[in-house]
């Protein structure tokens, strides 16, 4: 069975229409506390009648690069195909919700919105495989510092057990790309950029 992450705001229709089309075990529902108080109950009697597991995630509808992170923490704790159903909740959590599946490669099957006229589901299109985008040594920093929220070469290269030269190169190239940044601290610290946060 199928897993469905949804976006929640005021309005459950567009859930729980996705729930006829898309059957599944198991629907993550991640909203906030606006949400949670009006469209959740509603969607919730409904999974009660299907029988479907429910988990409710509340965020900041306002800290995109959060819900990033935990949409794709979500999306890699799953062992079924997972569908995202982006059509409720602000249009921030909308955003985030569709950047953090158009990253996620094969593991999201279907990143779709539900229109209010007719109810029929439009698919949104996703990136091919992330990791063509980068070489696994760049992927691999890019974790290392998601994991740190900051660090310097010197922490990479005894981490990665790499010559420095090589994690300099890396890390010039990642800066050029927008997906890190660094400050001009000694010793110099970098950070991951939100185009940088999507694919650690």
């Amino acid at each position: 069975m199928k897993t469905i992450i949804a976006t929640v705001g005021e309005e459950p229709a567009g859930i729980i229409e996705s729930l006829k089309i898309y059957p599944c075990g198991k629907l993550i529902l991640i909203t906030d506390e606006r949400g949670k108080k009006a469209a959740v109950p509603k969607i919730l009697n409904a999974t009660e009648i299907l029988d479907i597991k429910t988990e409710i995630v509340t965020v900041n509808p306002y800290d995109i690069p959060s819900i990033i992170d935990t949409i794709k923490k979500k999306i890699n704790e799953q062992d079924t195909p997972t569908i995202l159903n982006v059509t409720g909740g602000r249009k921030t959590m909308a955003l985030a919700a569709t950047l953090a599946g158009m990253v996620a490669g094969e593991k999201v099957e279907d990143i779709i919105y539900v229109t209010e006229e007719e109810h029929k589901t439009v698919s949104l299109p996703r990136l091919l495989n992330p990791e063509s985008l980068l070489t696994s040594e760049k992927r691999k920093i890019l974790r290392i510092i998601n994991d740190k929220t900051e660090t310097s070469a010197e922490e990479l290269q005894a981490e990665m057990n790499v010559k420095m030269q090589a994690i300099w190169k890396h890390l010039r190239e990642l800066e050029q790309l927008g997906y890190i940044t660094s400050c001009k601290s000694k010793p110099r610290k970098f950070k991951l950029t939100l185009s940088g946060q999507l694919l650690a």
